[in-house]
């Protein structure tokens, strides 16, 4: 996808840090590949790899691209990588945003295995 806020962030970052717990549904930073030319093997070759452990990356001077289970999954998570850039670039434009740690990010994970309430709501 070529959203706006992903485009943005695929132009001028090396990744799009996870400074919103969302993020950890997304596998947490994102990367952004090298610069490569649209339709090519180059391309999917660093897409690839810049998706490992993640579902979703930033394409360099392109958008963003997500993946999930089925259709409906994977565009949840590209609307999410979109809203995530979004919230980057305004949290941006007040100062430099606090970017949530591994262990915040496992956090949120394990967390998630509970639904919103977590294991420790007793």
């Amino acid at each position: 996808a070529h959203g706006d806020h992903a485009a943005v962030i695929a132009a001028a970052l090396a990744e799009l840090p996870p400074i919103h717990h969302s993020a950890a549904r997304l596998g947490g930073a994102i990367p952004v590949t090298a610069y490569a030319t649209y339709g090519t093997g180059q391309l999917a070759d660093h897409l690839v790899k810049a998706l490992k452990g993640k579902r979703a990356a930033l394409l360099a001077n392109h958008g963003g691209l997500a993946v999930g289970a089925g259709a409906d999954e994977a565009f949840e998570h590209a609307r999410l990588l979109e809203w995530l850039c979004g919230v980057y670039i305004r949290a941006r434009s007040l100062g430099e945003p606090r970017v949530l740690s591994e262990e915040e990010l496992a956090e949120v994970r394990a967390r998630s295995a509970y639904a919103w309430a977590g294991p420790d709501i007793l």
